[in-house]
Parts: structure tokens; sequence; C-alpha cells
């Protein structure tokens, strides 16, 4: 037997010592000063425990192989479908850091069709439905596009026993009472929605005139969204200047009540023009504890979950048909990925499809790394130009730092799974 490849052991106390299983995503706290190399003359209780839950494995296991496997099974999931659709590129916000071109647009009828027709073979396959708006702003065309795609898909769906959900990415400032009690009815289930600092650095930022009070209306919105049972992930983009702003947001939200916070998922992000962005990123770590601390459950940068653009039933639908498979492109000077039929398929051109799914995994660094499970590699984009790319500069530091977020976030979020 040997100690799993995906541990993590924490000094706490003097006395005791928090274990992390990546692949597991479990955590136990025990007595005395545990390690790799001693892990194993632990009492036999304690080590039946750990040999059930995978923190100790057979000597032959290759669990790279198997996180491999694992990973490819969801990733290769035929099930389910994930579509993302850009109603416009358009906004009514202007953020300084934003790569997009924001460019008059709008989906035409003539597109809306070729996506209910891709609807109707996903349906007619037996298969469950994700649909999620992006852009630019979606809800600048909320009536012209959005719900009318939205009532097709959820008709259609309960016609073939279908399942279908939705949700966007938003500014969050178009919303009101009444959008949300109408996007219930669709099966809409939250979204991603950003604020860039407390309500003067955000209103600095994010705006569509000149000393607009965007922040108050869109925590407003997200108030309207959470009490009628949605769930908002609460993405921040963090630079050197608004840190200090940023850990005054949870101020914002103490009329919330603790339900409501516990379905507002923060996530912290650095912007990605800022520089020195290991000194940031270990900095963050105080905006996660005060967040946490007001039960926000927050983290910073990370995941477990698969990214849709690394998973091969998903695509993203630009306003015109083109197709791209992730939405972190400028998609007005990108080169499109291909393009959705007259008939309701999706032509992939230049292997486009092929080449970014045959990329995953293929990082010298990560078939080592105890972490691999909760970062998956990273960006299956950046692999495909580097064999070496690590999300973490391959810091033992950062390393841990990821694996103390996970396990506050598990905690918060009701999800642990402590031993």
């Amino acid at each position: 037997m040997k100690s799993s490849l995906y541990n993590t052991f924490l000094k706490i106390t003097k006395d005791s010592t928090v274990i992390y299983n990546a692949f597991a995503d479990k955590t136990v706290i025990c007595r005395g000063d545990i390690n790799a190399f001693n892990l194993l003359q632990q009492s036999e209780q304690l080590r039946a425990k750990l040999e059930k839950h995978s923190f100790i494995v057979p000597k032959d296991k290759d669990e790279y192989s198997d996180f491999v496997s694992e990973a490819r099974k969801a990733e290769d999931d035929y099930k389910s479908f994930h579509l993302l659709i850009n109603p416009t590129l358009n906004c009514n916000f202007r953020c300084w850091y934003c790569y997009e071109s924001h460019i008059p647009s709008q989906m035409s009828e003539d597109v809306i069709k070729r996506v209910t027709k891709f609807i109707d073979r996903l349906y007619a396959e037996g298969r469950n439905l994700t649909i999620s708006f992006f852009g630019g702003e979606p809800l600048l065309y909320y009536r012209e596009v959005m719900l009318p795609i939205l009532k097709y898909a959820k008709a259609e769906a309960e016609k073939n026993s279908c399942r279908f959900n939705a949700n966007m990415t938003s500014n969050g400032y178009l919303l009101n009472a009444e959008r949300v009690e109408e996007l219930l009815k669709y099966n809409f289930t939250g979204g991603q929605i950003t604020l860039d600092g407390d309500k003067e650095t955000h209103n600095s930022v994010r705006f569509h005139k000149p000393g607009a009070d965007t922040f108050t209306k869109i925590v407003n919105n997200i108030h309207l969204m959470v009490k009628a049972g949605m769930t908002v992930t609460l993405r921040i983009n963090c630079t050197h200047e608004n840190l200090d702003s940023v850990l005054r947001i949870p101020d914002s939200f103490e009329h919330f009540t603790d339900e409501e916070k516990k379905r507002v998922r923060t996530d912290l992000h650095i912007v990605w023009q800022e520089e020195d962005t290991a000194d940031l990123y270990t900095k963050l770590d105080k905006a996660v504890e005060i967040f946490n601390e007001k039960g926000m459950p927050t983290a910073k940068m990370e995941f477990s979950g698969f990214c849709y653009g690394d998973k091969r039933n998903s695509c993203v639908i630009n306003y015109n048909g083109d197709l791209y498979k992730c939405t972190a492109v400028d998609f007005h000077t990108t080169q499109r990925d291909g393009y959705l039929s007259e008939d309701g398929n999706l032509i992939w051109e230049n292997n486009s499809l092929e080449l970014r799914m045959a990329s995953k995994f293929t990082n010298t660094t990560c078939k080592t790394c105890r972490i691999m499970p909760l970062c998956h590699g990273g960006c299956s984009k950046q692999s495909l130009s580097s064999q070496n790319y690590c999300m973490h500069n391959q810091s033992e530091d950062e390393k841990d730092a990821v694996v103390m977020n996970r396990i506050l976030y598990n905690s918060l979020t009701n999800t642990a799974q402590a031993l």
C-alpha cells in the first residue's frame, strides 16, 4: 500500500494534521504529525478508514490513469448537451478590462430557427439540455431572443420527456421582479453576475452613464434571484487597486438571510491584464477568509467540476450562427471553430473540436500533481499551445492555498466530505 498521489497534508495545530484527497474530495482531521512517509504506520482503525476512502491505495495503482479515465467519461458524456448562446455582442456597460468587441448585433430570426432545429435534433436523440446565455449582455434582447428560445426549449423538452434548464452570464442590471418571475417558468436556475468592488469602486468601472448607481440595482436584482430560489455565481474581478474595496463587498449583502447568502457562490478572479499575479493571488486569501466569515461561500479561481469548454457535447453559438468551443475569446476578431447549418447541424471546421479534445491531459507537469483532480490540468485552450503549462506556476504554496480554500468552500456549501 502507499499514500495517494492526491493527498495533501496540512499541519493546522501543534497536535493535529488535516489530510485532503483531491480525487475523493474528502477531508480527514487526525491527531499528531502525519505525512506521506508515516501515513501507513497509523493505527489499524485509522488505516482502515483511510484505505476505504482512497487516502491509502495499492502500490500498483495508477491513480493518474484512473483519474483521466473518469474525466474522459465526464467530458464525453453523451446524455446531456450544454448549449451557450450569444443573443448579441453588444453591451450596456463598457468595462475597461473586457476582452470582447461590443459591436451592434442581434441574433436574427433565421439563426433562432437554426437553434430550434438543433434543439429538435438533441431531443429526438433523448438528450437533456442546458442553455446558458452569454454575450455581450444577453438581457439586451430578452424578449427578442432569450424568451423565444426558452419557451421553445422547455415546451419541446416536455413533449420529448427530456430534462431542460437554463442560466446566463450577465451584468444583472436589466433584471427586475417581473423578469425573474417569468424566467422561473422556463426552468431558469440562475447565473453569473459580476461586481468590481464596493459601491463606489464598482460604479466607477461598470456603468452605462456617468454617475449611475449600477451597484445598488445589481445587488437588489441578485436578491430577487436568490429569494426566488435561483443560485448566483458572484464573479468579482480583482486587481491590486480594487482589492481593498473588494473586502467591503460582503457588507452590502448583510440584508440577505443566511440561506440566501448560501445561494450566492462568490468566485474571485484576477483581471487578465494584471501583472505580478502570484502576489495578488496570495492576497486573495484574505478576501476568501472575509467572505466566508460573512457566510458567503467563496473560492478563488478554482473549480472541481469540468469546464464546459472541455466537454465534447458543448458549444457556443454566436449571434450570427458561428460556432466556438468556449466564451473566452473576442468573437468579433477570433476565427470561428465552425458554424450552425440551416438544418440545425454543428459543422466543425479545421478539425477544431478534435484538436481541442485531444489537448487535454497532455501536460507533463500534471501527471504527478496532487491537485490535478481540482484544476483538471487547467484550460485546454492553453494546453493547445503548451506541454508544460501550469495554472499555479508549479508553486507548492499556491497548491496548499487551493486545498485550504476547497476544504473551507465544501464546509460552507454543505458539501464537505469529512470523515
